[in-house]
């Protein structure tokens, strides 16, 4: 998968540590929604805590 420009940048912000809480926010959720937390192992964490915290949702579907 081909992950879009705009989300390319926000994880060099990421792993730079320069990325505002809020798009951290709308980085993981993006990660979730095209499953590739499960690809980009190192991102877990991230997106562990903001579901854990409320902040994104992962829905599971009868697949998983």
């Amino acid at each position: 998968m081909n992950i879009p420009t705009k989300y390319e940048v926000l994880l060099d912000l990421y792993d730079s540590g320069s990325l505002p809480p809020d798009e951290q926010v709308e980085l993981a959720q993006f990660l979730i929604d095209t499953d590739l937390v499960e690809q980009l192992t190192q991102y877990q964490p991230l997106c562990d805590y903001f579901i854990a915290e409320g902040m994104c949702y992962d829905v599971v579907t009868g697949e998983s």
